[in-house]
């Protein structure tokens, strides 16, 4: 069997490129002081932008397994940046809101996380980032499409 070329897998350039945007991310929130895990503070992030979100559409929108996501909502909440609080209507379901202190940790990653974001764009290139942002949608699309039909 002819040995495969990783660079032409695109699973494994997936794989790589979100395994290298995680540690570089993560190092730029320690140099910054901040003591919340990388995986937490995206967390974090998508439930300040959407207060009141359930985690079974926080699971469907960040393609996340559920007790993945119960884990990270339970340590935002021990740590005080996340509250849980009973749906009005259905008692069961539990919605999720960023405390204050959830507010002020976003308030001063989103800044880094951003600006870092938009070197790696800028030095990318407008017409190439913005082609690569339409091929991982188009990808995305794909996949999503495909687990949809072969429930």
């Amino acid at each position: 069997m002819k040995k495969p070329d990783l660079n032409n897998n695109i699973g494994y350039l997936f794989n790589t490129v979100t395994n290298a945007l995680n540690t570089f991310m993560q190092r730029e929130i320690t140099q910054h002081d901040i003591e919340v895990p990388f995986e937490q503070l995206k967390l974090l992030m998508f439930i300040s932008f959407h207060e009141g979100v359930n985690q079974q559409l926080i699971c469907s929108k960040m393609n996340k397994a559920k007790p993945g996501i119960s884990r990270l909502v339970d340590s935002l909440v021990k740590k005080k940046l996340v509250d849980r609080r009973e749906d009005q209507e259905d008692r069961r379901n539990k919605k999720l809101f960023a405390t204050e202190k959830g507010i002020e940790l976003r308030n001063r990653f989103y800044p880094i996380g951003f600006s870092n974001l938009q070197s790696i764009e800028s030095e990318l290139g407008e017409q190439e980032s913005a082609e690569l942002k339409k091929h991982l949608i188009a990808i995305k699309e794909i996949i999503l499409n495909r687990l949809n039909t072969e429930k």
